[in-house]
């Protein structure tokens, strides 16, 4: 897929799934939290470990969470999974940004989008999809996330030749006019999870299979193997 393509596809997109902010009425600290509960889960299974941690500590704050025991914090999120992973993973981040930075995220967004991006990943258990996710949805950066469903999507349009995070990353931003990288990310997200799956994707119901890489290429192999496919089915049995 070309840029040319790309911008087309996107403008599709960006119609058929309307922008859904899910960081919206949350703080950055929030956002933060939120993103290292939705690793390896699903959106359901995070918001039921964020409400639980809402439940345990009546707000998700730095204070509260860098005072309680890991045990404390697993319990409030196994729903999340990999909760003992988890737990204190957070906890780490939360007395991280209470020394470092007061208390308060919002200090480092402020920061040049570079800067702001390194202050996050010197937080223990950050990595740039989280530091980029919150750098987005907290901060109103121009940063395009790469998540599992918008890598998968990327591979099939033959946007990147690495698949590493940070080579599609750099693509996608490349690509991506600055003030739409948020809400573009948000629609491939929502293309994957309702019909490019990773699993029996839904490509007949697809309003941009044709330019599609991966659909065109299947769709290629189809037309090539169809008569000999059909040959066989009419072949006499012996």
């Amino acid at each position: 897929m070309d840029a040319r393509a790309f911008r087309r596809t996107m403008a599709v997109l960006e119609k058929a799934y309307p922008t859904e902010d899910w960081s919206r009425g949350m703080t950055a600290f929030e956002v933060l939290v939120s993103t290292v509960l939705s690793q390896s889960t699903t959106v359901a299974n995070e918001r039921r470990g964020s409400e639980g941690l809402r439940t345990t500590f009546g707000e998700v704050t730095p204070e509260r969470l860098a005072a309680a025991q890991d045990d404390e914090i697993a319990e409030a999120i196994w729903h999340a999974g990999l909760a003992r992973q988890k737990a204190p993973r957070i906890r780490r981040i939360a007395e991280a940004v209470l020394e470092r930075w007061g208390g308060r995220v919002e200090p480092i967004l402020d920061l040049p989008t570079a800067d702001a991006r390194a202050a996050l990943m010197a937080l223990s258990g950050v990595g740039p999809k989280t530091a980029d996710v919150v750098l987005a949805m907290a901060g109103g950066h121009p940063t395009f996330p790469v998540d599992t469903h918008v890598a998968r999507v990327a591979r099939r349009w033959d946007l990147a030749r690495s698949a590493d995070y940070e080579s599609v990353r750099a693509t996608l931003q490349r690509l991506t006019p600055p003030e739409k990288r948020k809400s573009w990310h948000l629609a491939i997200i929502a293309h994957g999870r309702t019909l490019c799956k990773a699993r029996n994707p839904r490509c007949d119901e697809c309003p941009v299979r044709r330019d599609c890489d991966w659909y065109q290429r299947g769709r290629s192999r189809r037309r090539t193997d169809g008569p000999s496919r059909d040959k066989r089915l009419r072949a006499p049995r012996k």
